[in-house]
């Protein structure tokens, strides 16, 4: 299941991407935290974020806090879901 290994806050806190898949569904986390917030970018396809940057079909940003993971967490597996729905 996606999020499983989701580093803990810290991680985020010290401005660390995060970038995970299943199958041809793709998420990249970009924390900001001089902005105090994550922001998540979804693609479908082969290919690493540096090569999908114009196929992005969601994107969604959080606090960067523990309550932001959570909720962040429930978006991407809902829009994994959703991609494997259709």
């Amino acid at each position: 299941m996606l999020c499983e290994e989701l580093p803990k806050i810290m991680w985020f806190e010290n401005d660390n991407d995060y970038t995970e898949c299943n199958y041809l569904f793709h998420y990249i986390i970009i924390p900001s935290p001089k902005d105090e917030t994550m922001t998540v970018r979804i693609w479908h396809g082969e290919y690493c974020y540096e090569k999908s940057k114009d196929e992005i079909v969601s994107e969604r940003t959080f606090p960067l806090t523990v309550e932001g993971r959570e909720e962040m967490i429930e978006y991407i597996r809902k829009e994994d879901y959703d991609y494997i729905q259709y």
